[in-house]
């Protein structure tokens, strides 16, 4: 039975390299045929399925642009401090807190962009936007009116010229060194010219989480301002005005401060706030006359309704 089997499927070893050669060739056209008749018919089209999270051509698509998140916050700032910087004397004031913020615009008023959680950081109020993001690097522009000063605010500056209301450009820029450490600094120049002169700042801070609701924000800082502001705001006229004498004050360091602020969540919508703050004039702006205390404190208590971080 084994001889039988061999005969129909093995080759002689002598001269049966044509039987051989035949046996390929019938085998072989039977997936030739197949494929011949195959190709005759009409073909069917090709569907081409995409991996999970490809689009048809095999690239991953590009995620949905979020739009820029639109956050506001209204609130009351109650605040006593000196009433000029230098001054003896001090004032209490309650005013209004706010901030709108749209993407990398907002708009605020003095402390407002606290409320949104920006704290201690080197922005102002008025109108900002922010030029550069990363998640240690950010760089802002912003515009704001510095109301000035005149012999109104304080006795000892009667008769002297008032520091005239101006328009303050400012570049500002923020390094998160970790996540509880950052560095600040700032550059201010009245863009109108009316003797506002140019003013940098310098800051470092440091951020204390008590709890998932309330965090505690450390921050310190030095102020440099050139001739022009400083003659404006701590000098007195060659003439001297009544019994002050002439001051004609120079550029440089004129202000340290610090200070610590507690901001707390007290719902998902309220928000309240104090901080306390010191700062102690140096230089020529402590030497000038109009100094009478060089050593001064504010303290601001808050609450507002913010959304919809």
């Amino acid at each position: 039975m084994a001889i039988d089997h061999c005969k129909q499927i093995c080759v002689p070893a002598g001269g049966g390299s044509l039987r051989a050669l035949a046996l390929v060739l019938v085998l072989g056209n039977v997936p030739l045929a197949a494929w011949a008749q195959a190709a005759d018919a009409p073909s069917a089209p090709t569907v081409l399925s995409a991996a999970p999270g490809l689009d048809g051509e095999g690239v991953m698509p590009a995620p949905a642009a979020s739009p820029p998140a639109f956050n506001y916050a209204l609130g009351l700032l109650v605040s006593n401090g000196p009433d000029y910087a230098g001054g003896g004397s001090r004032k209490t004031g309650l005013r209004p807190a706010w901030a709108i913020e749209y993407g990398r615009f907002r708009v605020s008023s003095s402390r407002g962009s606290a409320f949104l959680g920006h704290g201690l950081s080197p922005r102002e109020s008025g109108a900002s936007a922010t030029l550069a993001r990363s998640d240690q690097f950010n760089l802002s522009a912003s515009l704001r009116i510095d109301r000035g000063r005149d012999e109104s605010d304080a006795p000892i500056l009667t008769g002297l010229p008032s520091v005239r209301a101006t328009l303050r450009g400012r570049l500002s820029a923020g390094y998160a060194l970790t996540p509880r450490w950052s560095l600040g600094a700032g550059l201010s120049q009245d863009i109108l010219g009316r003797d506002g002169g140019a003013q940098w700042t310098t800051s470092v801070g440091y951020t204390w989480p008590l709890s998932e609701q309330t965090r505690m924000s450390f921050g310190a800082g030095a102020t440099f301002a050139d001739r022009t502001y400083l003659r404006s705001h701590f000098g007195v006229p060659a003439a001297g005005v009544g019994a002050l004498p002439a001051f004609d004050p120079g550029a440089g360091l004129y202000s340290v401060d610090g200070g610590v602020e507690v901001m707390s969540a007290l719902n998902r919508q309220w928000v309240a706030l104090a901080a306390v703050r010191a700062s102690q004039l140096r230089g020529d702006a402590r030497r000038s006359p109009l100094t009478i205390e060089p050593t001064g404190y504010s303290v601001s208590l808050g609450l507002a309704y913010r959304c919809c971080r």
